[in-house]
């Protein structure tokens, strides 16, 4: 069977003290912990649930469909987040700009400009939320054991990427295939 050329996982990052996550706990406990984690979703329960309490990933409290990532396959074609990240840049360059030359001719005051970036700058970080969101990432730019397990899996089955240094170096993933 052939893998799929795009899908999405939702997952549950167990880390532990000596990852790049840096949790705060031991390798052992974090192996507990994700050996866990994984029976209590393959048993059925809430997975954003179990995402939003142990998830050593960055959750949003507003995020309603934590740990999620849309994932394309090699050689397929599609957007590349860094694209996204550029592109805000490159407007908040240009805001930055316009408001800089605000301020040297007169038209308002550095704290007024300070606010109005504060402002536009919280925008665009919710514009990126939304669209990391919907935007596939590409499999390569995981790490390779997330890819692997993720494009592995049929829908709604659950799966686990085993600690490795080389393919899962962040520590545990227990991964969901949403679609």
């Amino acid at each position: 069977m052939s893998e799929p050329e795009r899908i999405t996982i939702q997952h549950i990052l167990v880390s532990f003290t000596e990852t790049p996550a840096a949790a705060d706990r031991s390798k052992e406990q974090a192996q507990a912990l994700a050996d866990v984690l994984y029976q209590r979703a393959k048993g059925g329960e809430d997975f954003s649930a179990l995402v939003r309490e142990f998830s050593d990933d960055p959750v949003r409290e507003d995020d309603p469909n934590p740990g999620v990532y849309k994932l394309i396959n090699h050689g397929v074609e599609g957007m590349d987040f860094g694209q996204v990240i550029s592109e805000l840049n490159g407007r908040a360059a240009e805001r930055e700009a316009e408001l800089t030359k605000a301020i040297e001719e007169g038209e308002m005051s550095l704290e007024h400009a300070q606010g109005l970036m504060q402002t536009f700058v919280e925008g665009l970080q919710e514009e990126a939320n939304a669209k990391q969101a919907s935007t596939p990432h590409p499999r390569a730019a995981m790490v390779p054991a997330f890819g692997d397990v993720g494009f592995s899996l049929a829908e709604n089955e659950i799966g686990m990427a085993e600690y490795d240094e080389e393919k899962s170096p962040f520590g545990w993933h227990v991964i969901k295939r949403l679609a």
